[in-house]
């Protein structure tokens, strides 16, 4: 009896081995691929090459394949028989239609944080509205971009609504590849940190409608700015003489 009672402290005492250590492979290498997408590093249109991203990753085919369609679901590729995957490339209305929902999804969750006035979350929004004018102020255009990211994220995620959450992160996806590409190189102004000025009054002040429609106004105003410059774009592109371009097999873009 003893024996058995010595095994049971020893096993009581050990710590039990978890049946999974890591995440699953597809999983580990899932934001990898999005960020290059997302970042442009990988450009609309372009072929992913299969091979190429296996020796990077070291992996074989199947958690890679299985990445590429999580990346489908998500609309950021396009998987094509006996052609593979392939970067989308949103025309003029699919960035509008994407920013129809970002702004409603972002008025909701400006209305319902100016509502609550949960104190830890003013406090973020208020710091973050502060770092975000003085890299404006120092023209640090990389700093801004980020900062601003995190004050919306900040807003939606003090709704303490998970469902509203995981949407807007998703639709932020597409968001950042359009805001990457049209703010490649550009500066930033302080006129820019300062048209968040009113969302910020208006939540701090627990006015929820204004809030509401302080935040509709500024993203109607950025959608705007990106839609004009994609018309822009697509008014100075050569024309293809109705041929649709074909896809580029592209190595994985190195790191910065």
């Amino acid at each position: 009896m003893s024996g058995i009672n010595n095994k049971t402290q020893r096993m009581d005492s050990e710590s039990p081995t978890p049946l999974v250590r890591f995440a699953p492979m597809h999983d580990q290498i899932l934001p990898h691929l999005r960020k290059d997408i997302v970042e442009n590093r990988w450009k609309s249109g372009e072929r992913l090459s299969e091979p190429l991203l296996c020796r990077e990753f070291g992996v074989s085919r199947t958690p890679l394949r299985q990445a590429l369609k999580t990346l489908e679901a998500e609309g950021l590729i396009r998987l094509v028989p006996h052609v593979g995957a392939v970067v989308t490339d949103p025309d003029v209305t699919d960035v509008g239609e994407t920013m129809d929902i970002l702004i409603g999804l972002e008025q909701l969750a400006a209305t319902r944080v100016a509502q609550k006035r949960p104190a830890d979350v003013l406090m973020h929004i208020e710091q973050i509205y502060k770092d975000m004018k003085q890299a404006a102020r120092r023209g640090e255009a990389a700093l801004y971009y980020d900062l601003n990211d995190r004050f919306h994220r900040t807003i939606v995620g003090g709704t303490n609504n998970q469902s509203l959450m995981d949407l807007h992160q998703k639709i932020m996806w597409h968001i950042h590849r359009e805001r990457h590409r049209i703010n490649e190189g550009e500066s930033v102004s302080v006129e820019s940190a300062e048209s968040h000025d009113p969302i910020v009054d208006a939540i701090c002040s627990g006015k929820a409608e204004q809030a509401g429609r302080a935040m509709r106004t500024h993203l109607e105003n950025v959608s705007e700015l990106m839609l004009k410059r994609r018309r822009e774009e697509a008014a100075a592109a050569p024309a293809t003489n109705g041929k649709t371009r074909k896809p580029r097999a592209t190595p994985r873009p190195a790191r910065r």
